[in-house]
């Protein structure tokens, strides 16, 4: 008898689903559960206290807040274990305590996962010794150390390296990254860009970044940042569809370990030197016939055939124009003069239009009946040539070779600066362009899919095996030469770009009229003869091997035009210092180039760097990996760095102090946060509120308890950070607080200059003043935020009745107690901000950070609204908010009961003053 095992295991599916579903634990003592899951590992009471209790010395008080109260309330005595998730997930309806005796007992058995981001297969898989009784859970919070990683996504021993103060901590990094480094802007690995995400998958819009790629984005096939192309992987890998991992997780736990790149190549300095110049090729034996098809358009056809008679190559050549019944006499009549005084020109003039197809064709056929021709170059009447541009062609014709293409500005596939269709580089003519292709790409050329028939050699072999174009599908042209070039292909020939000759391309002019139906007449028939074409040409979109050449032009392109070049380097944490650096970049974008670097990896000396150029002409973005400091200095040199900018060094490591000493460039230091004097960065204590900044043993025991960044001691810290200061022409701040301090502790001088130079404030205006008053806060609301000072001010107004009501644009960073006494919209866009305080229509502005901010971009919307806006005495919101109408300072430590006091008084104040 046969068992039909898909039936049967559907089957198992329904029994495990019923099983999942039943609440089999509710009986038990809640006592003798809880007990039960303490030893299974699976508790965590520090991490309940600062989290649930808010309280992060009152561990001993979580286990009895928890049976008396956390379990009823829906709270978990886990970080790792979401029942609210979990119970959702299987349809069970049971208690957090319940929900997690299933987990160990059933759960853990079958790999189901205790929360999004825990993969108890994956951990089990990974992990260097079997856990024994305990579950994979409990193991993992006990001893992550011998446990596997926790979740494919989630690079744990990057993490620590790029965080070392959470290393030195000694804190389980899954944990300290869900609950501290997301809000901090931490990243889970080197490749996940969230405002990146949002920005590219609109769709996404609302939803935190890392969950939606942790749950749905990673398996849909999405990038998870600019630097890792999960389609370029797959294509380079197609292995890992059979593993059935997502790209990103295949290659941090596999590719990266064999080995595999990260979708294109990483550059080294090879990619962004000149390559040496070969020796002048042979002449080959034999002429080369170019075939130069007529319609219409007298001005670019007199400007290519002009341009054709005055190059100078040292291969022979004959050309060959075909007058395919131009219904324009003025070029017919250009073209009889022409061949009468040019000895070398063979005109040979339709009866009627045949077509670019049945012309081309007749060129071709011609050439083959020539004894010595070694092939036929077919070239558009509406293209520029200069130089040596058929030696340099010829010189990539060679064995298995079917055809060579140019480079070109409008060559699809093989365009410059980008694929498609492009003006010139301003001040440049081809000449001038095709001068320095030849000299930076000297012998360079890559494989394509298809050549582009707007100049393309196409050799004399692969027309006799292939034989012409096919003039009866195609009729007058596009498709042709792709046809050709597949058809070629199945019979082993190469197709070749030259990166090393330019050719300038109007495009579309001769046969213009049948440009766009041709276009889709021939694409229906390349995709039903070849059904792999367009994933061919998608690849090689994707990989593009072409880029490093093209960057290597752009890079001498911007020196022939003497553009200045600034480089910015900066972190990948996002945030104001993001928002600061493109507001810099787009102004220096005015006058120059600018290159943003920001470090990716870091080991001791070698690392990998981003390297972007945001620019919709020339723009261009790489990982740049280096073995030395001195390789990271060769390469700012390489883009012709002529002002550097440093922005922020954390994730670059101890490499790049040497590194920009060796390219002996001037630099200027940007101070965008207190990182060069505080490795907490935000000075603030383990509470979130501010340090006060103590003394040197004040910051020592501060260290002491919350080792950071790799911190030992404060003077030495400071110490090792504050070169960049040290050594800058100038040093800058944005906001006088910032700049004071900095000049406090290290001596600098430091210049004032507000990352907006103005702000069209409104001249002040009030809300509607219906009490209960609209409170409005922005942003993400962390501890140094004034998280903690938010909720207890919320309570108090609740207890005393006080009419506020508070609400966030944005979100508190960690669970917050059930009603919280304020309500909050989620994430949002910056550029929608301005919107959403329109919409909320607050009567006041509240900001309580307890970290000295150095600027602030959300006191700017606020200040552009004109309510009332009311913030702490601290940083740069003190001098901001000097002679703002309607504002009011609160002192950073006020009580809860103090502040709540001052709002209403504020507030009735402004608004009966208002309704008198």
């Amino acid at each position: 008898m046969s068992i039909d095992k898909t039936l049967l295991k559907r089957g198992l599916k329904r029994v495990a689903a019923k099983v999942l579903s039943i609440n089999w634990f509710a009986p038990v003592p809640d006592r003798l559960k809880l007990l039960v899951a303490r030893r299974a590992g699976c508790c965590d009471w520090h991490w309940y206290a600062r989290f649930i209790l808010r309280s992060p010395g009152a561990a001993a008080e979580g286990p009895s807040h928890f049976l008396s109260f956390g379990n009823a309330e829906g709270k978990s005595p886990s970080p790792l274990f979401d029942p609210a998730w979990y119970c959702a997930r299987f349809g069970l309806k049971a208690s957090p305590l319940d929900a997690l005796m299933q987990y160990l007992f059933i759960g853990d058995r079958l790999g189901l996962a205790p929360s999004p981001w825990f993969d108890p297969r994956y951990c089990r898989r990974t992990a260097p010794s079997s856990s024994g009784l305990r579950p994979v859970l409990g193991q993992y919070l006990v001893d992550y150390h011998n446990s596997g990683t926790p979740h494919p996504l989630f690079d744990q021993d990057w993490y620590l390296n790029q965080y070392p103060d959470v290393r030195d901590s000694g804190a389980n990094p899954l944990v300290h990254f869900l609950y501290d480094g997301i809000p901090e802007g931490r990243l889970a690995n080197p490749y996940f860009a969230p405002a990146w995400y949002l920005e590219t998958y609109p769709d996404v819009g609302g939803n935190d970044p890392f969950a939606h790629f942790f749950a749905h984005g990673a398996a849909e096939g999405r990038s998870p940042g600019p630097e890792f192309n999960a389609r370029q992987y797959l294509d380079q890998n197609p292995d890992v569809a059979l593993t059935g991992m997502n790209a990103l997780a295949h290659y941090l736990a596999v590719g990266r370990r064999g080995g595999r790149e990260l979708g294109k190549r990483p550059f080294s300095l090879c990619d962004l030197a000149a390559p040496v110049a070969p020796a002048d090729a042979p002449l080959q034996d034999g002429v080369v016939d170019i075939v130069l098809p007529v319609y219409r358009g007298l001005e670019e056809t007199r400007n290519c055939i002009d341009s054709v008679l005055r190059s100078h190559n040292r291969s022979r050549t004959r050309l060959h124009i075909y007058n395919d019944c131009s219904p324009e006499p003025e070029v017919t009549a250009y073209l009889r003069e022409l061949a009468s005084r040019e000895q070398s020109v063979r005109l040979v003039e339709n009866p009627q239009n045949l077509g670019f197809v049945l012309t081309v064709n007749a060129g071709m056929a011609h050439a083959l009946q020539q004894a010595d021709s070694i092939g036929a170059l077919l070239l558009n009447s509406d293209t520029i040539v200069t130089g040596d541009w058929v030696d340099r062609m010829v010189a990539h014709l060679g064995a298995n070779v079917g055809s060579v293409t140019a480079l070109s500005n409008n060559a699809t596939i093989c365009s410059y600066p980008q694929l498609g269709a492009n003006a010139l580089p301003k001040e440049m003519d081809a000449s001038a362009l095709d001068h320095l292709t030849r000299r930076i790409n000297a012998g360079v050329a890559v494989d394509v899919p298809t050549g582009v028939g707007f100049c393309m050699l196409i050799s004399r072999a692969a027309l006799e095996k292939a034989g012409l174009f096919d003039a009866e599908a195609f009729g007058k042209g596009y498709g042709e030469e792709n046809d050709f070039c597949m058809r070629s292909g199945r019979l082993g020939f190469r197709h070749r770009l030259a990166m090393d000759v330019f050719v300038e391309h109007v495009g579309e002019v001769s046969f213009a009229d049948d440009s766009k139906p041709g276009k889709i007449i021939a694409q229906k028939i390349i995709d039903e003869r070849y059904p792999d074409y367009g994933s061919q040409v998608a690849r090689f979109c994707s990989m593009d091997p072409g880029f490093s050449a093209r960057v290597r032009l752009t890079l001498e392109v911007w020196k022939a035009r003497a553009r200045p070049v600034s480089v910015l380097l900066t972190h990948t944490w996002g945030g104001g210092t993001e928002r600061a650096v493109q507001a810099m970049r787009a102004s220096l974008a005015e006058t120059g180039e600018v290159v943003i670097v920001r470090p990716m990896e870091d080991n001791n000396g070698s690392g990998l760097v981003s390297v972007s150029h945001a620019s919709d002409f020339d723009g261009f973005e790489f990982l740049f990996r280096y073995r030395t400091p001195d390789e990271l200095a060769a390469m700012l040199q390489a883009l012709g760095t002529g002002t550097l900018q440093i922005h922020h060094l954390v994730g670059f490591g101890p490499s790049v102090r040497r590194a920009v000493a060796l390219t002996g460039l001037p630099y200027s230091f940007h101070v965008h946060d207190n990182y060069a004097i505080c490795p907490q960065i935000t000075l603030t204590d383990a509470t979130g509120n501010y340090c006060g900044e103590p003394g040197e043993n004040g910051c020592d025991s501060c260290i002491a308890e919350r080792p950071s960044n790799g911190a030992a001691d404060i003077r030495n810290w400071r110490a090792n950070n504050q070169w960049p200061l040290l050594g800058a022409q100038a040093v800058f701040a944005p906001s006088r607080d910032a700049a004071q301090r900095m000049q406090r502790y290290t001596g600098i001088s430091v210049q004032t200059v507000y990352h907006e130079s103005s702000i069209d404030t409104n001249p002040g205006r009030l809300g509607r003043g219906a009490r209960p008053y609209r409170v409005l806060l922005l942003g993400v609301m962390a501890a140094h935020k004034g998280l903690n000072h938010l909720l207890a001010i919320a309570e108090e107004a609740r207890r005393m009745r006080a009419p506020l009501a508070f609400h966030v644009i944005g979100y508190p960073q960690t669970d917050v107690p059930k009603n919280p006494g304020f309500s909050w919209s989620g994430p949002y866009a910056e550029q929608d901000l301005d919107e959403l305080i329109e919409a909320h229509d607050p009567d006041a502005f509240l900001f309580l950070s307890q970290a000295p901010e150095t600027y602030s971009y959300t006191l700017s919307h606020a200040l552009r609204d004109g309510r009332p806006i009311a913030a702490n005495r601290l940083g740069a919101f003190t001098e901001r908010l000097e002679g703002v109408p309607n504002a009011l300072m609160l002192a950073h430590d006020a009580t809860a009961a103090d502040a709540v006091q001052a709002l209403v008084t504020w507030l009735e104040g402004l608004y009966e003053k208002e309704t008198a």
